[in-house]
């Protein structure tokens, strides 16, 4: 009986620290910060106003100088919004945008973010391919929370029937208009 005991005890020792050495190895799924979710959430609301949904969202807890990456399948043709807001207490806040093949396809930074903490980033990709958007934000050694958000045009998923949109064609010999890149605007109050 003692030889079991002994056994189910060093078994649940274990389990139990298993558990807490993953749980060490893991990141934080997320951070709170009432400003940053707040300024996100305006932001947000702002593009909705001008007929975007959102892809994507997420709240991040980032470490200082550690680039944070966030892979995602974007489609040729479409207005992505990439909007990415960090601490106002961070000196520095980066946003670097790859292709599928590495290549980088542009680069923010802001340098003292004290008064605008936020990068807004309008992309229409000319391949639908899986896209790395590379975020990070400098302050000391301190962890920084940040905001993620992709917006897209509303009605941008594709329909639910197989049957092809019908579409006018363009016979003439003028180009079609094209509806302009909405920008991001403050909703006035």
């Amino acid at each position: 009986m003692r030889k079991y005991i002994f056994v189910a005890i060093i078994f649940s020792c274990f389990t139990v620290c298993h558990h807490v050495a993953i749980a060490q190895i893991l990141p934080s799924l997320g951070c709170n910060d009432k400003s940053i979710r707040l300024q996100a959430e305006q932001i947000k609301q702002d593009f909705k106003a001008q007929g975007q949904e959102i892809f994507k969202d997420a709240m991040i807890n980032m470490e200082s100088r550690q680039p944070t990456p966030i892979a995602v399948h974007l489609k040729k043709g479409v207005l992505y919004q990439m909007v990415f807001i960090g601490s106002k207490e961070a000196n520095r806040l980066n946003f670097e945008v790859y292709d599928g093949e590495d290549k980088k396809i542009d680069e923010r930074v802001m340098k003292h973010p004290a008064m605008t903490n936020f990068v807004i980033y309008s992309f229409v990709p000319e391949k639908t391919d899986l896209y790395l958007v590379i975020l990070s934000q400098i302050k000391g050694t301190k962890n920084l929370c940040g905001s993620f958000t992709i917006m897209q045009p509303s009605g941008n998923r594709p329909p639910a029937t197989t049957t092809k949109p019908t579409t006018p064609a363009n016979n003439s010999k003028t180009p079609a208009k094209t509806q302009g890149n909405p920008r991001y605007v403050p909703q006035k109050k």
